[in-house]
């Protein structure tokens, strides 16, 4: 027998000691607020019951993010006037912190073509290293966004990784994947559906950064250039601030085709809720079918649970009537 307490023991210990020194009138109301604090404290406790006969899932996790290098990616529209690209990197690291164990490759695509940036590793350093290093193109080689340009790279790894993963018949691992941009298509291109791909994904999100309202861009004229500088454009003879606007049309129907879901993000917290969502369904077997029966743990806490809400609901009516009748 194990345990794993949700909070602390020494906090919730000084949470239930409080409640019973604030003791109520009538021994039967005082032995119910004792019984509450001994069900609170058993439930924190979280007691593991070992056992033979627990359904184990295969949670080996291969993680690809797909990084739109574009300079609309440089927009200061993120968490309010923070760049999107500074937000991404901070996001893919909580992402890593979140799965710990996994492997992680990271593309990237600008408005020429796609690449693999770091092929799958454990060293969340070398992803990290590569995020870092993603700045956009500079003004002089801009020429428009579009998911074209690295349709023939996402394909090429992701068939690549699934041979490998049929022909190494151990490797039941989950292909999450985390494709991040502004959904902006400025070119002329017809953008390409990526619906064939998703046979190779097994979960993951497509990651929406940027606002409708828009950021401006600050970008270097030449690679070598020390400054950059807020990024303009005439239009009838009169100079402009360009503005990058999301285009969540493109991302979610891009997220459709890739058979995955969609999030907004604005700020670092909406990825959390994303990573939740996505360890939740992995946890309960709903992303491989890969299932043994074995060694493994039986949880107790709900048990515990269910008494706590008797007593809570005792006591809810039990004063609800008391106020009720003026006392």
């Amino acid at each position: 027998m194990s345990i794993n307490p949700f909070i602390p023991i020494p906090i919730m210990v000084i949470i239930c000691a409080g409640l019973i020194v604030m003791k109520r009138r009538g021994v039967w109301n005082f032995i119910r607020q004792i019984i509450i604090a001994v069900l609170l404290f058993m439930v924190n406790l979280r007691i593991l019951i070992p056992s033979d006969h627990v359904e184990n899932y295969s949670n080996n996790v291969k993680i690809l993010f797909v990084v739109d290098n574009t300079i609309s990616m440089l927009a200061e529209d993120y968490n309010g006037s923070e760049r999107r690209m500074d937000g991404v990197r901070r996001n893919i690291s909580d992402i890593m912190d979140n799965f710990e164990g996994a492997r992680y490759a990271l593309i990237s695509f600008n408005d020429i073509n796609g690449n693999v940036l770091v092929p799958y590793t454990t060293d969340k350093k070398n992803v990290i290293q590569a995020a870092n290093s993603l700045e956009g193109r500079s003004k002089i080689y801009a020429s428009g966004t579009s998911f074209n340009k690295v349709y023939t790279t996402l394909k090429d790894y992701l068939e690549g990784t699934f041979r490998v993963r049929e022909e190494e018949t151990q490797d039941s691992s989950i292909q999450l994947v985390f494709f991040i941009s502004d959904g902006e298509n400025n070119t002329k291109d017809t953008i390409k559906s990526f619906d064939s791909l998703a046979q190779h994904i097994d979960g993951g999100c497509v990651l929406g950064y940027g606002t409708t309202a828009g950021g401006i861009m600050r970008v270097k004229e030449y690679s070598s250039s020390e400054q950059p500088e807020v990024l303009t454009y005439y239009e009838n003879g009169k100079k402009m601030t360009a503005l990058s606007k999301i285009d969540e049309k493109n991302l979610k129907k891009l997220a459709g085709e890739l058979g995955i879901s969609y999030s907004h993000i604005t700020r670092d917290e909406d990825v959390w809720s994303v990573v939740d969502s996505i360890k939740d369904k992995i946890d309960s077997g709903e992303m491989t079918a890969s299932a043994t029966e074995g060694m493994g743990s039986i949880e107790t806490y709900y048990i515990f649970a269910a008494g706590l809400f008797v007593f809570l609901l005792y006591d809810l009516i039990y004063y609800g009537r008391k106020i009720g009748r003026g006392q």
